[in-house]
């Protein structure tokens, strides 16, 4: 009966569409212990008298139900509550916030997903301590940052999950976001700033209608700010929107900052710089951090705040684990045929050896508890390594070896080396993908991926989406010469980045195709009957250039040029179908151009320069519809380009015919770079040895000096003062600036 209930009701019933048996849901997962759901009338569910156990087993069944329904059904929306009370006035209206979220594009289902899981990793009773401290801080008016560090392995994101959870039972849960280093759309500092405004946005109406202003005022805003920018616009400046009336404590958490961009880049050290000026943002918004103790984020955040360590040799942390281990050896005491007393001894040594290690104590118990296994041989076997209490790499690269040596005992060497890819694939992947995807990819059944995964299975998480490496100290391991002592498990990067790229080629070789969309071709306006893009497809469309790019060759190799040749003359079009249906057009504008000076043959080049321009030139009408690839843009391509010449003839069935107006080739101009309120006066331009990397810097009598990246128009800072001159360094590290007095200004700080 609440105003937001109301609110939500009604806007669940306004998408409703005739006809369906599944009606608009919200099913809150995540963090969070409970289940909510908004079902306009249409179903009722009371799992009140159920039991804990019919609870579980009812609430999995029913999810299944939903999520499979949501794949076929696009009324379905997936939108955590705006906190509106009744009485408050406000212009941002429910039917918005989809498409602040469609302009956004913040983290959704997927981290969600990984949430929970972690989450049900919890156990209950342990880091009470720490979890006392969290909301200390969060009702209190004093620290604005709760920065917790730690090692890998002692639990930090268990942490981060549990807080959560109970931030938002309080009613103070800002946003969250979980860092991921496997997964490119979570490891980016901008994914991180645009999911924190989100959630804000459903949090505050005004901060909403400061960020839908942005949107209408300037829709290109996310593709050419910078995380400087970013910061400004989406989070601080709409903050400072939000009226007293409104303003009330809430807590955002990072998660994992130290699994967010490559050390030393620009945009890692400029978010961590602004997480260390966190004064800046409005009092009322507080921020947990937790991380490894990295060097560069160590050095930066120490000098604001003071970091509550997870100290491996604290007393409570050893209680937690010697809980844990109690409870888990327990469960197995008649299994082993031990006393209760006996069991207590075991656990209370088994923790001693964990040495603060969660992540180490529970792949044991797993071990342990495995029904195949002896767990009174394998628990002596944990008693009797030897390690250095102190190396903390070495106790769990001995945990990863032994796991992965029983895992494969007595398997034939084709066997081993084809997990071993598999393995190597879901830790090199740009973003996790399912096990029915990893099968497509690499050419062979689901039956027998599974089949050699399930060796492996405690050392991965393993969902119906998404499957990854238990832990990122297991990704770290497979790829350390030093630490992964079986030469068959050792990851060579570059090479399976090749092989995933070859792989990519290959499967969109023999499934692009025109009108993947199935749209009616007689009927411009028309909409496509799917968007359901197979997911082996979608990942190989966006991420093939990323793996050649990595690969880090010298030139293509035979097989794959040939590859990629079919693919430039006979699915260039279509790949640019799949990138609008799935909403990665980027990746031909910007990717594909870095990509380009790595193509020696001349022939695959000539073509590929035409697509960046093709796509930047009828954006507009392939954003809005696949179709419009043949529709609008084939059709107004410039006559004498190598991409019309070679496609033309094909479609014409489908293109117009233009009488006059019509270009012949492109426009001399390659882009407008915007920004600068006043004159641009001083221009220089830097390209690398290997022209990968070209950066434009520009000064105004607006006293700013901006810095571009002149593959893609971004901005990637700027600089405050006036300039007469400006002028790089041969190496592109530094630029200079003058006036009455020269500044010497360094690009990567």
């Amino acid at each position: 009966s609440s105003d937001n209930c109301k609110r939500e009701l009604y806007y669940a019933a306004g998408l409703r569409k005739p006809s369906k048996d599944i009606i608009p849901i919200r099913l809150d997962g995540g963090p969070f212990t409970w289940s909510e759901f908004v079902t306009a009338g249409k179903m009722y569910v009371d799992f009140h008298p159920a039991s804990s156990a019919d609870w579980d087993s009812k609430v999995d069944v029913l999810v299944k139900q939903i999520r499979a329904a949501i794949k076929s059904s696009s009324a379905c929306e997936n939108e955590r509550p705006t906190d509106l009370s009744a009485g408050q006035a406000s212009s941002i209206t429910l039917p918005d916030l989809p498409e602040l979220k469609a302009w956004l594009k913040p983290e959704g289902l997927e981290m969600e997903n990984d949430i929970a899981e972690v989450f049900r990793k919890q156990f209950p009773g342990t880091r009470e301590w720490l979890y006392s401290k969290i909301a200390d801080f969060a009702n209190s008016d004093d620290e604005a940052v709760f920065w917790t560090k730690g090692v890998a392995g002692v639990g930090k994101s268990v942490v981060s999950a549990v807080a959560c959870n109970r931030l938002e039972t309080a009613g103070k849960l800002g946003g969250y976001f979980f860092c991921k280093h496997n997964n490119v759309n979570r490891n980016k500092p901008q994914r991180i700033i645009v999911t924190l405004s989100y959630h804000l946005a459903q949090r505050f109406p005004e901060f909403a209608n400061a960020i839908n202003a942005l949107r209408l005022a300037e829709n290109d805003f996310l593709e050419k700010a910078n995380v400087d920018v970013y910061f400004a616009k989406l989070i601080v400046d709409p903050l400072k929107r939000v009226p007293a009336g409104q303003r009330r404590n809430v807590v955002v958490v990072i998660d994992a900052l130290d699994e967010c961009g490559v050390v030393s880049s620009p945009e890692r050290k400029a978010l961590i710089n602004l997480l260390a000026n966190w004064k800046d943002v409005p009092g009322f918004v507080k921020l947990l951090i937790t991380s490894r103790p990295e060097s560069d984020i160590q050095s930066t955040l120490s000098v604001s705040f003071k970091a509550h360590e997870i100290d491996l040799n604290d007393e409570v942390q050893r209680k937690d684990l010697l809980l844990f281990s109690v409870n888990r050896l327990q469960l197995l005491q008649h299994r082993m045929g031990m006393t209760l007393e006996l069991v207590n001894s075991y656990a209370e040594r088994l923790a001693a050896k964990a040495n603060g290690l969660f992540i180490w104590l529970a792949l044991a118990m797993e071990d342990i508890s495995n029904e195949f296994s002896d767990s009174l041989s394998v628990l002596d076997g944990y008693l009797t390594d030897e390690f250095d209490p102190g190396n903390n790499d070495y106790q769990m690269d001995r945990m990863y070896v032994s796991s992965l040596q029983r895992a494969t005992q007595g398997m034939p060497p084709d066997f081993v080396a084809s997990l071993a890819r598999i393995l190597a694939a879901i830790v090199v992947v740009c973003t996790p993908v399912s096990d029915d995807a990893l099968a497509k990819l690499f050419g062979t059944t689901l039956s027998d991926v599974r089949t050699k995964l399930s060796l492996v299975r405690s050392l991965l998480n393993i969902s119906d989406n998404t499957i990854q490496v238990i832990h990122k100290s297991f990704a770290d391991f497979l790829q350390s010469p030093t630490r992964c002592t079986d030469p068959q498990f050792l990851i060579d990067i570059p090479v399976t980045n090749l092989f995933l790229a070859s792989r990519c080629l290959d499967s969109m070789n023999k499934t692009l195709h025109f009108n993947i969309g199935g749209y009616d071709v007689k009927d411009p306006g028309s909409k496509p009957t799917t968007k359901d893009i197979p997911e082996h497809l979608a990942y190989s469309s966006k991420y093939w250039i990323s793996h050649l790019t990595t690969s880090n060759l010298t030139s293509i190799p035979a097989d794959i040029e040939s590859s990629l040749e079919t693919f430039t003359l006979t699915h260039a079009l279509h790949w640019i179908e799949v990138l609008s249906l799935t909403g990665s057009l980027p990746v031909a504008q910007v990717q594909l151009a870095r990509f380009l000076p790595n193509i020696k043959n001349e022939r695959i080049a000539t073509l590929l320069r035409d697509v960046p321009r093709f796509v930047n030139e009828f954006r507009t009408p392939i954003a809005e519809s696949a179709i419009h690839v043949y529709y609008s843009a084939l059709t107004m391509c410039p006559e004498d380009t190598v991409l019309f010449k070679e496609y033309a003839g094909r479609y014409k069935d489908v293109m117009h015919r233009v009488v006059v107006g019509k270009d012949s080739n492109w426009s001399s101009c390659l882009a407008t770079l915007e920004g600068h309120k006043g004159p641009v006066y001083r221009v220089d331009w830097w390209v690398s040895e290997d022209k990968k990397t070209s950066l434009i810097a520009s000064a105004s009598l607006d006293e700013t000096i901006r810095l571009w990246d002149a593959f893609t128009g971004v901005e990637i800072h700027q600089f405050k003062g006036y300039s007469g001159s400006v002028v790089f360094s041969k190496d592109g590290r530094f630029f200079a600036t003058g006036n009455k007095s020269i500044m010497l200004w360094d690009i990567e700080t």
